[in-house]
This record gives structure tokens, sequence and C-alpha cells, in this order.
């Protein structure tokens, strides 16, 4: 009964907070002659172009059925194999955003709040991109609750990634629970095919004490720049630093979908005796080219956690690989869109009267390498810690703002063995998810 209070609480203060604000800004809109379109959702600017204000939203609703993988009796089961035979089944609201946007003469705001909430991310948590950015020189500064200039797929939006989830390469993975942070950051776009990004966040997010620090930044060029024929190479780095009560610095690896299984790869500062403050650096190298109805694209990262395990009573680091390659092709012939201020590809309009059908693939492996008998960073007393995930695709786009999406998984967490002449430990569950997605 708490919870759901809590939960109703919650609700009506974001609804509060979101009516608020339309009324401010539709006050300051009274004031002008408008003139309000409705096409890509409901749009009010004014006659001498000083003010606007857009309402955009999006539901996605998923639906998952998981095979959990057989105990074996050679070994202690783990992973799925400890769940029954529906623990993981059933339907989830995956996303509801509610997102305002607009501009007041040279300052551009958005707020967005995921009403796909619960007791545990109550309002102001709710909120994803909340921000204020005016132009500064040749690009925009920002300042408020934004993602970090991380990797292609972590900064496509939920509405136009080509699998229902991440790979380990974002905050799914490697970036663990960091996806929308507070702070400053700067973009900007050379000569129409290089862009930069930097930033400098704290290691929170609105409704949590201002505690550690990130830096880092993401660097983009197209050689290539031709309407259905885009080569697109980039990088990024960042540098995570965590305090007491700062958002982690971990690596998790999350097999079998939304609702699959929650792998550790490492946490800075886990090591007995290390210091509070502990960091994870990262370098993420980026490569995709599209060419007419086919996409290809992958990226590789390697990230050091400091403190995460001890040997021989020393405290150790540790250093992880993660990559991905994935390819879509769109059978109906429509050519993906290169979205220039993210550095993104993002989904094309469909060009039949059925709507577009693309084909997906895409094969993600994470490991922390320094994992062995004698060295334990993932905490499971084995030699190996490593996840590798298939992913087979079907989307279906009747219109431009309906999606629906097939994901069916292959995975496998190898935590390796257990000493000398015990087998390898091995968990192979496969997950079937389905998602009705609705934006505007």
């Amino acid at each position: 009964m708490i919870a759901i209070v809590t939960e109703k609480s919650s609700m009506k203060c974001t609804v509060q907070f979101f009516i608020t604000l339309v009324l401010i800004i539709l006050s300051i809109a009274s004031c002008y002659a408008v003139n309000v379109t409705i096409k890509g959702g409901p749009r009010i600017k004014s006659d001498d172009g000083n003010f606007e204000i857009g309402l955009n939203g999006r539901g996605h609703f998923d639906v998952h059925s998981f095979s959990p993988d057989h105990a074996n009796p050679d070994f202690p089961p783990f992973g799925s194999q400890l769940l029954s035979s529906n623990d993981r089944d059933g339907f989830n609201w995956r996303r509801t955003y509610g997102t305002l946007t607009g501009r007041i003469y040279s300052l551009n705001f958005k707020f967005e709040n995921d009403f796909a909430i619960n007791a545990n991310t109550p309002f102001p948590h709710s909120l994803r991109e909340a921000w204020l950015s005016t132009k500064l020189g040749p690009g925009q500064i920002t300042l408020g609750q934004f993602k970090p200039y991380r990797g292609m797929e972590e900064l496509t939006s939920s509405n136009e990634i080509t699998l229902m989830e991440r790979p380990s390469t974002s905050s799914t993975g490697i970036y663990s629970g960091r996806q929308f942070l507070t702070g400053i950051g700067y973009k900007a776009t050379i000569r129409d095919n290089i862009g930069f990004g930097i930033d400098v966040m704290s290691l929170s997010h609105f409704g949590l004490p201002i505690e550690g620090i990130t830096y880092g930044g993401r660097a983009v060029w197209l050689p290539i720049d031709k309407e259905g024929n885009i080569l697109h190479l980039g990088f990024s780095v960042s540098r995570d630093t965590t305090s007491k009560d700062s958002l982690p610095a971990r690596i998790v690896d999350i097999y079998g979908g939304r609702e699959g299984i929650s792998k550790s790869l490492g946490v800075a500062g886990a090591s007995p005796g290390a210091p509070n403050s502990n960091s994870q650096s990262t370098f993420s190298a980026e490569m995709a080219y599209s060419f007419r109805a086919l996409t290809l694209q992958g990226e590789y990262a390697i990230s050091g956690l400091d403190n995460t395990h001890q040997v021989n009573g020393n405290t150790k680091d540790s250093t992880i690989h993660v990559f991905y390659i994935q390819a879509s092709w769109f059978v109906t012939g429509e050519n993906a869109v290169y979205k220039k201020d993210r550095g993104t590809f993002g989904k094309p309009k469909p060009i039949n009267k059925l709507g577009a059908l693309e084909l997906a693939a895409r094969y993600d492996f994470a490991e922390n390498i320094n994992q062995s008998l004698s060295a334990d960073p993932c905490k499971t007393g084995t030699s190996k810690c490593q996840v590798q995930v298939i992913t087979l695709g079907i989307n279906w786009y009747p219109y431009q703002n309906i999606r629906f999406m097939l994901n069916y998984y292959l995975t496998e967490a190898n935590i390796g063995n257990a000493g000398l002449g015990t087998p390898t430990r091995k968990d192979n569950p496969s997950v079937l998810s389905f998602r009705t997605q609705l934006s505007f």
C-alpha cells in the first residue's frame, strides 16, 4: 500500500509540474500572434519567430516470452537456471514519454518525463531530459540533464534504435545506470561533415545529491556524405570518478532482453580497502556504413575500472572489452536517415502503401579479461566472466510514427570453471520479445 501511495503521489507531482510549465509558457504565448500546427505533434509558434513550443510523446509496450536454461547437475545453477519457466514472461510499459520542447528568443529548452514509473523512480527521478541551451560560436551549449556524448547507439533515440535493447557499449552495459546526467555540454558541426561534443557532468540525475564527476567527449567524421551512401567514423572518451553518494562506476551486461539477467563485469572500488573515490576510464571507437537499404555498424570499447578486486592482498584494477556488430536491411527499399545533430542514424518514412519492413541482426560481446581463479572482479569465484548475445529482429513500420518490433535473443553467459577438472559453467536462455511503438 505504501508503494501504491508513493507512485500515485509521484505521478501527481509529475503531472502538476508539466501543467504548471505549460500554463507559464502559454501565458507568455498569449502576448503574441501565433500559428498552430499539428504535423509531427502539436506546435505553437509566434508570427515573429521569437517563441515556439511543441508537445511530443511516445509509448513502448512490450511483451516477453522467456525460456530459462535448464540447471546442469554438474555445477550449481546460476543466472536463468535459478528461474522458473515463467518468472520473466509477461507485459510491461517500457516507456511512456511526454516531451515539451521549444524556444524563447535564443534560448532553447526541453523537458521530457517518463510516466512509466514505479515506486522506485518517482518524480523527479522520472525526468529524462531537462535542459536549456543556446547558440555559442559554431555550436550549441547545453546546461541541465541530458545524455553525455558517448557512443553512436547510446545517443540514438529510443524511437529509432534498430533492435529493442541497446548493446553493451551503452548505458545497458559499460555505462550502467548513467544514461541521463546533470552538467554542461557543448557540441558543434564543422564543414558539415565533422562533429564533436564535450561535456563535464555530475554522476547524478535530478533528485540525487550532486556527487561524483564525469568528463569526456565524442568526435565524428563523414568521409562519405551522400544521400543513400554514408560512411561514419567516430570515437569517444570519458572518465567517471565516483564519490560516496554518486551513481557507481560499474559495468554490467543484461542478457536476454529487458527482462533478462544482469551479469556484473566489475565495480570500481569494490576491493576491500579501496579509497572513497574510484574511476572508470573508457575509450570507444565506432564505424557505420549505409548504402541504400543496407546499414552496417559496430562499436568497440575498452574500459578500465579502478580497485575492483584483490590478488594476494594487493588491490588490482580491471579491464573490460565490449563490442558489437550489427546489420539492418530495408526489404521495401527505404534508406536509413543520418542525423548530423546527433551523429546517429534514424529511421525513414515508408515509401510503400503497406509500410516499411526491416530485417536486423546483431552480435554483442562483453568480457572482463582479468577474471581468473585467483582474481575475481566479477565475484563468481570462477575462471571467466563473459557474455555473448545474438539478437535477430524484424521491424514493420505501417506509418512513420508506428512500429512493431519482434526480437529473438540467443544468449550465453560463460563464467568458466571453478578449478581443474571441473566443468565450464554456462547459462543459455532464449527470449522472444514483441513491442508496439507509438510516437508523435
